[in-house]
Order: C-alpha cells, then structure tokens, then sequence
C-alpha cells in the first residue's frame, strides 16, 4: 500500500466515523430539564425547556449565584452553553438557589430529551448536516488537489469532529475537556476556511495586503478561543462567568467574518471567468456566518437551538456542496457523470413501475380482473412514466448539465459544418474558437506536421506554447501510437504540462494537434473528451479533403500548363519546320544565283 494513502484511510475513518457518530447521537441527546442564561458575572437565570416541566424547586427567570455552584455544576452550566455539549442521563447536579432570603440547593438529574417534539426535529436536520458534511469532506480529501480543497477539507472534517465531540456525554474534568477539545476544532475550521479563502483569492492579493489579512485572522482566531475555551476554564476554576454571557459570541464568530469578507473583496477584483465561483463561496460564507452568530450569541445547547440556526448552518453547507461539484471552486478531480445520473432516473423510473403496478394490482385489480384490464393496466403506467421520465431528464439537463448541453449541440453542429468549409485557413480559425467559446478552456493551440517538426499555426488565449515541437516528442508519439487523447499531465511533454491533446489523423497520418488547456478547478468529462475528439475527427477529415482539393486543383493547373506548353512547343516546332523551308528555299535559289553567275562568268571568259 503506498504510504500516501496510509493520512487519507485515517482521516477517511475519522470522517465516517464522525458523520455516524454525530447523525445518531442528534437522535438520543440528554440534558436537564432547564437553562441557566449567563447574565453577569456572577448571576445566572433559570431558562425553562419547551416540552419538559421545570422541577417544583424552581421557577422560571429566577436568578441564581454561578460562583455559589459546585465545581459539577459548574462544568455542567458550561456544557449547557458551549454548543450543546451533551450530559449522560441520570447523573444528579446540585444547584444552589435564592428562592427567597436564604440559599437553598436542589438536586436535578439530567434526563434523555427523546420525548421533547423539538428534539426530533433538530435531530433529523443535524442528520442531514451530517451527511452533508461528510460527503464534503469525502469528497475534499479524496478528489481534492489544489490548497483551497485541502482548506475546505480542513474546515469540513473540523466541523464534523468537533460535532462528534460536542455528541459525547461525558461530565466532570471529561466534559469540560469536551467543552475544549470541540471549540479547538471548530477554530481548526476557522483556519480552513480562510485558507480556502486566500488561495481563491489568488492574485488579486499582494503580499502585504495578505500579511494584513492573515494578522487581522490570527488576531480574531486568538481571541474567538480565548473566550471560547478561557472562559469556560475560568468559570469552573474561579466562578467568574463574564466571558459565558452571549454578547462574547460575537468574538467567537468574528474571525469567520475574515474569510468571508476577504471573498467579497476579492470577487470585485477577480476575473469574469471566477466571479461566478466567488459569488458561490461568499454567499453561501455569509449564511454561514449568519448560522454560526445566532448559535454563539444565544444560549447553545441541544434544546435551545433555534430551527433558524440550524436551517442556515445546512443550507450553507449545501451551497457550498453545490458550488464544489457544480462550479468547481477548487480543484476536484471528480466529474457528474451523465450516463451515471441518467442511469439513475432509468432504475428510478422502473421501481416506481413496480411499486405503482404492485399497489394498483393489489387495491384495484385483484384476482377477478380481465386479461384486457391487466395488460392495458402496465401499459397506461408505461406511458405515463416514459413522460415523466422525459421531463425528469429534461431537468436534470437544465439545472445540472446544463453548460454540457450546450456544448454538445454546439460542437456537434460544429463538426458537421465543418465539411463545408472552403479555406484550410478558415478552417483551422473556427475550431481553434469554437472550442475556446464553447468548452470554457483558457486556451486552445494547433500544431500542424511540417518536415521539420510539428509547427504552432494557431492559437488562442495566453499560455507560452513553444512553436515548433519534435516529431518525437513523447505526447506525439502516444497520439501516433493509439489514435485517442493524451492528458500531458501524464505524459511529460513540450505541448504542455497539463490539458489533453486531441490527433487529427487521416488515412494513418497525424496531420496536427488540436491542444486544449486544463479548465481552473475542473476537470474534462469522458463524454467531452469523446466530444472534442469527434471535432478533431470531423476536422482532419475536412482538412484532409481540403488540402486533397487545393493539391487536384493544383494537378489540374499544371495539366492545363503542360498542355498549353505542348500547344506551344507544338506550335514552335511547325514554325521551325516552315523557317526551316524557308532557308531550304533560300538556299536553292541561292544555288541557282550562284550557277548562273558562275555561267555568266565563264561566258564573259570566253
């Protein structure tokens, strides 16, 4: 087993074992059957519990002395108000009182808190927190590469444990360990989050604003677990309660507000392309932070947490489960695969069938009905759900897969427009853009074979790409070698160090490389590299029938010159011959000149 993955099974174990741990505990918390409200340093007040009835001892609002408690009291007012610590069932608590003149002391048993109608409700909603949760974490841990994934998988598994902590009933010395040992991971997650924070901040910090931005964050961590854990040790060790009263929750809660803040300044400085991801994250950062204040400034506790806090804390928590899947705010080596959800929805359908085909047969059919009735019977609920089963993969296009929707349609059209391209020039210009516009990618380059290497004749967005490549190198070998994309993040080579390149081949020959870049965060489905690889396909064929053409029409023009060469070598050739009669000509005559005068000469000698 290799020893990276020894952390990942640990913190994998860890994780689960939270969720479970939590998402049943909601089911079986116990605590007393009142609250004691932190008023002053020293005064607490009775706080009764909806659903349960105060013991005859005690009366509603009355005011009782914190540092009069004994030292289990103590520590079981402190549980009380950090966040619902959990108390066993049937251990007795001794409260001193001032009902009237003189103290009284009263013995209270903590009690299980299954029968209160309220607790079953914020146990089903710490349920599905837990499951939420949990598979943030997972999925952070597992798929998770870049800083801000090991962030937010910091701040989910510290949330998780801290919960699980929180679950634990325990008392005494142990207890108030819990109490310490749960806000100590819940400032962890504080640290998560803001690393998150940072790194997608990115470059829209310089590095004194961020020394700023960290300091302002240890700043507030320091003294949100100053107040967190210092004032509950000081209370059970001295009685002075000042730093329990709810108005110091806000100094519990403020250094959440950094990280959050920070995405918000950070969004009005970033790029159009990561708007979308840091609107998520700040959003979904602010109902958290909204959740986490109305739990620190109230009394905390499994009873008198208020369904608002929860509802916040959850749909935070689902916001930022979508935006991670969805948008991709960190880099997640995971994809949605369509055929998987769509799979899904099929077997979905099918149970429905056989759930809606067993009642209906065994409330309305019975063992009297006709063989039309039976058949006609599954074949209306057939039709039925075959609708239905449209519409639901009509919305699931639309609200998951909407972007690869699009995609799809648009490169498909590409790919079959493509053949009616007239210019390899053109041609190259609109798949170099098609492919930046419609899959989202930074950039997009083209290598086209030359005798000297592969050379870069196009290219879109502002990745360095070297211009000439190897014919050797190792990414164009692997495309000459198996015909199907090659992830360069696997395959060191002077195309890049990360994206796909895509063959365009034909007839056996690699023409060129369409070379597409790594999306921020995201990474390429099976379906949209088979998608591209089908653009590159449709390409080479049009580019190969394209050069085809430019290479017969230029046949064709050298024929027509040859022919108009023979035309007029033929033409030269009469010329010669009649040029040639003509000196033939000449020549005879000259012959004839020259007897004459060579008998005119002999004449005149004789």
């Amino acid at each position: 087993m290799p020893r990276r993955y020894g952390p990942l099974i640990l913190l994998t174990a860890v994780i689960g074992l939270s969720s479970v741990y939590f998402g049943t505990m909601a089911f079986n918390a116990a605590g007393l059957p009142f609250g004691v409200r932190v008023v002053g340093a020293d005064t607490g007040v009775v706080v009764p519990v909806r659903g349960l009835v105060l013991p005859d001892e005690l009366r509603a609002g009355e005011r009782m002395d914190l540092a009069a408690q004994p030292q289990a009291t103590r520590i079981a007012i402190v549980q009380l108000n950090s966040n619902g610590q959990q108390l066993p069932p049937g251990t007795a608590y001794r409260f001193v009182t001032h009902p009237g003149a003189a103290a009284a002391a009263v013995v209270v048993r903590s009690t299980s808190l299954e029968s209160v109608a309220s607790q079953r409700v914020e146990g089903w909603l710490d349920l599905v927190e837990s499951i939420v949760s949990g598979v943030i974490a997972l999925a952070l841990v597992w798929r998770g590469r870049d800083r801000a994934a090991r962030g937010l998988a910091l701040f989910a598994t510290a949330l998780l444990a801290g919960a699980a902590v929180k679950s634990v009933p325990c008392e005494g010395t142990a207890g108030l360990a819990a109490v310490a040992s749960a806000w100590t991971l819940y400032m962890l997650a504080r640290v998560g989050f803001y690393l998150m924070a940072e790194t997608m901040a990115g470059t829209a910090l310089g590095a004194r604003s961020r020394s700023w931005w960290r300091a302002g964050f240890v700043l507030l961590l320091g003294a949100g677990e100053a107040v967190a854990v210092g004032g509950p040790v000081l209370y059970v060790t001295t009685g002075w309660a000042e730093l329990m009263r709810p108005r110091y929750g806000l100094v519990m809660t403020a250094s959440y507000l950094v990280p959050v803040v920070l995405l918000f300044v950070s969004y009005h400085r970033a790029a159009a392309a990561e708007r979308l991801r840091l609107r998520w994250m700040s959003l979904s950062g602010g109902v958290f932070v909204a959740s986490i204040a109305l739990g620190n400034v109230s009394i905390p506790g499994p009873v008198y947490s208020s369904y608002a806090e929860q509802i916040l804390e959850l749909c935070a928590l689902a916001g930022f489960l979508y935006a991670i899947l969805r948008h991709r705010v960190v880099d997640l080596r995971v994809v949605v695969s369509r055929t998987l959800v769509y799979a899904m929805t099929t077997s979905l359908m099918l149970g429905l069938f056989a759930l809606f085909e067993s009642l209906i047969e065994r409330a309305a059919l019975g063992h009297g009905a006709s063989l039309a009735l039976e058949l006609a019977v599954p074949l209306g609920l057939g039709v039925s759900l075959s609708a239905v089963h449209r519409r639901i993969d009509g919305t699931v296009d639309r609200l998951i897969f909407r972007r690869q929707y699009r995609e799809e349609v648009a490169l498909r059209r590409f790919a079959s427009e493509s053949a009616f391209v007239t210019r390899p020039e053109t041609l190259l210009d609109l798949t170099v853009d098609q492919i930046l516009l419609h899959v989202g990618a930074p950039w997009v380059a083209f290598y086209e074979y030359t005798p000297a290497g592969y050379a870069r004749v196009r290219q879109r967005g502002g990745q360095e790409l070297p211009q000439l490549v190897a014919t050797d190198d190792l990414g164009l070998v692997k495309l000459r070698a198996h015909d199907r994309d090659v992830d360069l993040h696997d395959a060191p080579s002077g195309l890049g160090r990360d994206g796909y390149a895509f063959p365009l081949r034909a007839r056996g020959d690699l023409l060129g490389v369409l070379v597409v870049g790594p999306r921020p965060g995201e990474h390429y489905a099976a379906e949209e590299r088979e998608l591209i690889a089908l653009v590159a396909h449709a390409v080479a064929a049009s580019l190969f029938a394209l050069k085809a053409l430019v290479t017969e029409q230029q046949l064709a023009s050298a024929r027509v010159e040859i022919e108009a060469s023979a035309d007029r070598l033929d033409q030269a050739r009469a010329q010669a011959q009649v040029t040639e009669a003509l000196l033939d000509d000449a020549r005879a005559r000259e012959a004839k000149l020259l007897d004459a005068l060579r008998a005119l000469g002999a004449a005149s000698r004789g």
